[in-house]
């Protein structure tokens, strides 16, 4: 008697589709509905972890891919598709969250077919136009990094209780962006903003680390 084969299913199960995007390469989409508070697709079914104090993880954040978990800093296999893979949005209908092994989580609702995109929240450092965006939102910010310049930080100061003062100019700048960062629940980016202004002001003689 021969072994039945085993049937193939006709349909796939996965919740997200891999293709081609028209916003960069390739990108996420939904094949069901999803609703705020849904899991979407894991950050890297294969991954690796490193410390994030290694020097491998500073090489591979060049890439633009790695996801800080606490102390470590995982690296996905770019070889296996997932969440690593969706695009930027000035508008986004999911977000990233870092616990674990990362995943993407819905966060306004998302009809099958429409893509998954994500606000990737890129802190920089004298480089105003490094990361263009084209993600086609009427809310387009036209760049993905929200930039901070030596200008910027001079226009800091660091007060003997270790808090940070700001000029009247980058109070405005800052409560600007932070309100749109609101608008899409994306509050935590503040953190990396505040994080990069102390790193400006520490590398200046006489500075000393700002707690927040």
């Amino acid at each position: 008697m021969r072994k039945a084969r085993p049937i193939k299913p006709m349909f796939s199960l996965s919740p997200v589709d891999f293709r081609t995007s028209a916003i960069a390469g390739r990108g996420v989409f939904a094949r069901r509905h999803f609703n705020p508070g849904d899991f979407v697709v894991a950050y890297a079914p294969r991954q690796r972890k490193v410390d994030a104090r290694d020097p491998e993880a500073a090489a591979a954040a060049e890439t633009k891919l790695t996801l800080l978990s606490g102390q470590r800093v995982i690296i996905p296999d770019t070889t296996a598709p997932g969440g690593w893979l969706c695009n930027h949005s000035c508008s986004p209908n999911a977000a990233i969250f870092s616990d674990g092994d990362g995943r993407i989580e819905c966060t306004r609702r998302i009809a099958p077919g429409e893509e998954v995109t994500i606000f990737y929240g890129w802190v920089s450092h004298n480089e105003p136009v490094r990361d263009p965006c084209q993600c086609g939102s009427p809310r387009c910010r036209g760049f993905i990094n929200f930039d901070l310049s030596d200008e910027d930080a001079g226009r800091a100061r660091i007060l003997p209780d270790n808090t940070v003062e700001l000029d009247d100019v980058l109070r405005r700048r800052f409560g600007e962006y932070a309100a749109f960062l609101q608008s899409i629940g994306q509050e935590q980016v503040q953190e990396a903003i505040a994080r990069t202004l102390v790193r400006i002001k520490l590398r200046k003689p006489g500075s000393v680390v700002c707690a927040y």
